[in-house]
């Protein structure tokens, strides 16, 4: 079977995405965990995501203020290039 490569959003503790990441090692789940994106630098899901051996990205909507377009447009561009 061939896995969907996806990326989780976090902000806080991420304990959904570690759910995820732990059901994503049976080899029947159909899908590989292979980036997590936080909001926020400070998230301590991003530590629980790099310790599962997951590629980690901050990306921070603070800058963009009230311009959630032009934040989504950056989060689209780091999806595509992480492939």
């Amino acid at each position: 079977m061939m896995k969907r490569r996806v990326a989780i959003l976090i902000s806080g503790r991420g304990s959904n995405m570690s759910a995820l990441i732990r059901a994503a090692a049976a080899a029947e789940f159909p899908a590989e965990i292979s980036l997590v994106i936080s909001n926020k630098a400070d998230a301590l899901g991003l530590e629980r995501a790099k310790a599962s051996g997951v590629k980690t990205l901050v990306i921070e909507s603070k800058p963009f203020g009230k311009d959630r377009a032009g934040f989504e447009k950056l989060l689209q561009a780091a999806l595509d290039e992480q492939g």
